[in-house]
């Protein structure tokens, strides 16, 4: 689409002018008064969608009247050079694109063409809005918002969301254990009711697993297959050193307490959950609780849902960021397990439940064949589950720059109430309440009641009291 000859350019305005409206191929903007503010919403459109399309600036449209006017681009050098500006500077991944100015009925005419955006980067977006909002896909005449679903296809695709098919790079396919990969087929055959027979996996079935993958024509592990099947410690090869989980116990409910234990885990990925897991284990108080008439002892927190909190840090942290660590943060009155990475693209904290797109897909299959974690869909379930089930507070997931992180409250909290768990979690997004807007939040709570819910949580050590008089507030103070 992008390099349309003026002659092919004319034919496809002279189809839509003579319809007198946009079609899937061209949208028409009027450009007098500068470069329309919506202008990124085609731009993403036609990135996104088969075959691209072409912006006409200097035509408007009257969808109500029915009507189409040349109107020409008074400004065009002003026009051209924000255009590209915008091409360059706020839009991401977009398809390569070509500005070129006809002269059409004693007008002149500027045409920006758009071809679609490859697979591996799509979708196309509005960078300083980000996904999902800000990309949108062409329908019939009109550009519309891309759905979470729509957004999981396009990004299933894309290198950022395949890394751990990404080359292994420093390694070989004789860095990978046999032994280990044979365990794996027989266990993965055993989920589907047949037996694995042969002597040793072939390379075939290895690629097909993602385990390995030809890269610039020599097979090589890719970063699935060798934090996972590795023979030694994958840590030990220069890429993977910073991908181990730090283990921290505190003594107080702040990083600034004493330091009980501390332990960097490393190894493949199941024995970095399995070990980490026994560190948190060994770490939390084990109790003796009375249920109904029995006296039971267990942990502070249920050991399934500890389990799969970490699983799914390993599993879903972002591999690309080399430079952090996972970290498991044990205090006196809660846990934090944060791992690297934002979650992936239409999964949000309210949705999470639902969500079933996992970043790193390879990782993921093998470590649930290996039963490491529950089926899509049902882990954060589990986790909520058993929370309920020990009458604790349910978890508190996070999502910031770089960072998602969840937290397990104790024993000190289960006092909250509805209300309280609700202002916290605000508190998560906004950083700051004050008691009028928490009252509003419950407007058939009384502001007596909020106010007492609010000094509650102050003396829990759940959130902070700023400010004096009328200019009172509250942070949370984790």
């Amino acid at each position: 689409m992008h390099d349309m000859s003026d002659d092919q350019i004319r034919i496809l305005l002279d189809g839509a002018l003579s319809s007198k409206s946009e079609n899937y191929r061209v949208e028409f903007k009027d450009a007098r008064q500068g470069l329309p503010k919506d202008i990124w919403e085609p731009v993403s459109a036609f990135s996104n969608c088969p075959g691209g399309g072409a912006i006409f600036f200097g035509i408007a449209e009257d969808r109500t009247a029915g009507t189409v006017q040349l109107v020409g681009c008074p400004n065009l050098a002003a026009l051209q050079e924000k255009t590209v500006s915008c091409m360059n500077d706020l839009m991401v991944n977009s398809g390569k694109y070509s500005l070129k100015t006809i002269g059409y009925e004693g007008q002149q005419v500027l045409v920006l063409l758009i071809s679609e955006t490859s697979r591996e980067k799509k979708p196309c977006y509005n960078r300083s809005i980000g996904l999902p909002n800000g990309a949108c896909i062409r329908q019939g005449n009109t550009n519309r918002k891309i759905t979470d679903e729509e957004m999981r296809t396009f990004i299933r695709y894309s290198a950022d969301y395949r890394y751990d098919r990404a080359e292994a790079v420093n390694t070989s396919v004789d860095d990978l254990s046999i032994e280990k990969l044979k365990v794996y087929l027989e266990k993965s055959a055993a989920r589907v009711g047949r037996k694995f027979t042969e002597v040793a996996p072939s390379e075939k079935v290895l690629k097909n697993l993602g385990v390995i993958s030809k890269f610039e024509q020599v097979v090589r592990p890719t970063v699935a297959g060798y934090l996972i099947f590795s023979k030694d410690t994958p840590q030990l090869v220069d890429p993977f050193s910073r991908y181990v989980v730090r283990g921290v116990r505190y003594s107080g409910t702040s990083s600034s307490s004493n330091i009980v234990d501390s332990q960097d885990i490393g190894g493949t990925l199941d024995e970095q959950i399995d070990n980490t897991l026994k560190f948190v284990l060994r770490n939390i108080a084990n109790k003796v609780f009375l249920i109904g008439s029995k006296r039971v002892e267990r942990y502070e927190y249920p050991g399934e849902a500890l389990r799969e909190i970490v699983a799914n840090a390993i599993i879903h942290r972002d591999y690309m960021i080399t430079g952090s660590y996972i970290h498991v943060n044990i205090f006196s009155d809660r846990l934090e397990v944060q791992n690297p990475g934002n979650l992936p693209p239409g999964v949000t904290v309210e949705n999470i439940k639902d969500s079933q797109f996992s970043r790193n897909e390879v990782i993921a299959r093998i470590l649930r064949d290996l039963n490491y974690m529950e089926e899509f869909g049902r882990g954060i379930d589990l986790v909520y589950a058993k929370m309920r089930e020990w009458n604790l507070v349910d978890p508190l997931f996070k999502n910031v720059s770089n960072m998602f992180k969840v937290t397990l409250l104790g024993e000190a909290y289960k006092v909250l109430n509805e209300r309280q768990i609700a202002i916290w979690h605000r508190l998560q997004d906004t950083n700051s309440i004050t008691a009028k807007l928490a009252h509003g939040m419950f407007a058939e709570v009384s502001r007596p009641t909020i106010n007492n819910d609010l000094k509650e949580m102050v003396k829990l050590g759940l959130i902070l009291q700023k400010g004096s008089s009328n200019n009172t507030y509250y942070e949370p103070r984790y």
